[in-house]
């Protein structure tokens, strides 16, 4: 014996190197080819609110940018819970994404520890947008901004009010979270969302309420209610004496919404590359911006990691906040 090996034993590890070459090759081809075929968002809510609009708005411009189309797919009810529970089982191919927020996935697992989906079933793609907030109050109380309104609060407890679109929603926990941080005797009144509110806060049968801008933006510039604060880094051109909470020092109470795009656990990070690089071209395009801007809504196309850092973030504050206060959940 020489210690060499036969021939026969060098050619099947040709034959074994070539294979494994062409399955990498192979992988590789799969992977650059995706998709194959239309994409899904399932948006959680109705067609016609703000996440739907968003969702409409990116889906043509991302879907070219795929090469394949970005299919709309509403599926409603139980606060945004029953569409991303269908996304956490769907097949991490990376064909069946959930439009994923910050009311359906991280405040929703938090308040809601039997639902049939995580944070972690679901993972971060790509963050589109902030929906930033506006604190309003009715015409008649003696406060011109959110600090006013705390110092005149705290002189009368109990004659204040503070209004939402209706129990664990975020203007409901932002507003208990006021409260309880600034020592307040205010009663919380929720109603079936922001619309109903605002006819009881434009003549002052409630006092104060947290709402996106968006919604609070035709009240506050007819004068129908106070703009006390928003939560932007600058103020509004079209709120010009709404100052924001920094300028108030009350950087605390800077609660954002986002919206962006989440995928079942498992799919490929190669796929969500692809998936956020096609939102942030979308994003560049002037006309999707200005589209944004009339909506008060701010386009930011951060990639997986740094989407996954946001909602780290985020479900740490939900988490302290709802233990805070259990007893304004019953």
């Amino acid at each position: 014996m020489t210690g060499r090996l036969p021939l026969r034993c060098f050619a099947m590890a040709g034959l074994l190197s070539l294979a494994c070459a062409l399955m990498s090759a192979a992988q590789t081809s799969q992977s650059f080819d995706w998709p194959g075929k239309p994409v899904t968002l399932v948006v959680p809510f109705p067609p016609g609110g703000g996440n739907d609009a968003v969702a409409r708005q990116i889906a043509g411009l991302a879907g070219q940018a795929l090469g394949q189309p970005l299919v709309i797919d509403n599926r409603p009810g139980a606060g945004g819970t029953i569409g991303s529970a269908s996304v956490a089982k769907a097949s991490p191919d990376g064909h069946t994404l959930l439009l994923c927020s910050t009311s359906s996935l991280v405040m929703a697992t938090v308040l809601y520890p039997g639902l049939p989906y995580r944070v972690d079933d679901l993972v971060p793609v790509v963050h589109i947008a902030n929906t930033p907030m506006i604190w309003v109050a009715d015409p008649g109380v003696p406060a011109s901004t959110l600090k006013e309104f705390i110092a005149a609060a705290k002189q009368a407890p109990g004659k204040y009010s503070y209004a939402s679109g209706g129990k664990n929603t975020m203007p409901h926990l932002v507003g208990q979270e006021f409260r309880i941080r600034n020592g307040l005797d205010m009663l919380h009144v929720p109603y079936q969302g922001s619309t109903p509110a605002y006819a009881d806060l434009t003549t002052g049968r409630v006092n104060l309420m947290m709402d996106s801008i968006v919604s609070a933006l035709p009240f506050v510039e007819s004068g129908r209610v106070k703009g006390l604060a928003v939560s932007m880094a600058q103020r509004m051109p079209q709120l010009p004496d709404v100052p924001t909470l920094a300028e108030q020092d009350l950087e605390d109470l800077n609660f954002v919404g986002w919206v962006g795009i989440c995928a079942p656990r498992g799919t490929p990070p190669e796929v969500t590359a692809k998936i956020a690089r096609s939102v942030q071209q979308a994003l560049a395009e002037s006309a999707l911006r200005a589209a944004f801007a009339k909506q008060i809504v701010e386009p930011v196309g951060a990639g997986p990691a740094a989407f996954a850092q946001t909602i780290e973030r985020d479900a740490q504050v939900w988490r302290r906040i709802v233990a805070a206060s259990p007893a304004d959940r019953d």
